[in-house]
């Protein structure tokens, strides 16, 4: 028990304390101190806040699905090159799922900004399928969010074939079943539990992401992380009081989707044990 006690202590002072406390602001009226849910109130009534949650939750939700499509197949590929080439994928891909920040935000406008030189090459090349892309908007930024994603997933999700079994690939096969048939009944459905999983935590890193954001669009973007932080710090009236709220809310998003794949988790398991 003994050992412990640096841990819990370490927990309250810088988690759960700041968390609460967090809480107890978000219900507090900026002016009088007294208790309110005016801070809720105006997240969701206010026109910029409500662009800032949609904006968010849309960038969040297509570069997750993006990413977990990829991601699978990556993880699927890394899987069957077996545990000597494996060794040599799996440093790549974390040392991809942490290059983020400034890094990311500069290779991705080297590559596909105005003047990126992808860009540049496919409109030398009479290709114009960039000509209307622009990278420093809400839905030109998803490929980069997908980036965080491919990596992070696929790490997550490698463990999960460990589970698919050579036996059943062989036992399809003599059935008559082709590949694509035997992932799509019998791969991805064991795999579900883990895409589930690996999901919520994919979305968690992309709806969180501050950085790559702020450097690209600077502290007047709309997106719940920069908002945030400007809330408490930044050009324009800070209120830290409806910053607590939007924090909240932002914990709340997370949780919701993380219970929603949990329900999901055990739904299937329990259809999968009961078959």
């Amino acid at each position: 028990m003994a050992p412990t006690i640096p841990f819990f202590v370490l927990s309250t002072c810088f988690l759960a304390l700041p968390f609460f406390s967090m809480v107890s602001r978000s219900f507090t009226d900026e002016k009088t101190g007294a208790f309110t849910f005016d801070n809720y109130i105006l997240c969701f009534t206010k026109n910029s806040y409500i662009i800032t949650l949609t904006n968010s939750l849309r960038i969040s939700f297509y570069a997750v699905i993006i990413a977990m499509i990829i991601a699978f197949f990556v993880a699927m590929a890394v899987h069957s090159t077996g545990i000597t080439t494996r060794k040599w994928f799996m440093p790549i891909m974390n040392m991809s799922q942490n290059f983020a920040g400034f890094p990311i935000a500069f290779a991705f406008v080297l590559m596909i900004g105005k003047q990126g030189f992808i860009r540049l090459a496919l409109e030398y090349a009479g290709v114009t399928a960039l000509k209307d892309f622009n990278l420093l908007t809400y839905n030109g930024v998803i490929p980069i969010y997908v980036w965080f994603g491919i990596p992070l997933g696929g790490l997550l999700l490698l463990p999960g074939f460990e589970a698919v079994r050579n036996e059943w690939k062989e036992a399809s096969v003599l059935l008559g079943c082709s590949s694509v048939g035997f992932w799509f009944r019998i791969g991805i459905p064991n795999l579900l539990p883990t895409i589930l999983g690996t999901l919520s935590i994919v979305f968690a890193d992309s709806i969180t992401t501050y950085t790559t954001a702020y450097i690209l669009f600077g502290g007047t973007a709309l997106l719940l992380p920069i908002r945030i932080a400007n809330m408490f710090s930044g050009d324009l009236k800070a209120s830290e009081e409806v910053g607590c709220a939007l924090s909240v809310i932002l914990i709340l998003i997370i949780l919701i989707v993380m219970i929603l794949c949990n329900l999901g988790k055990r739904i299937i398991t329990k259809r999968g044990v009961s078959a």
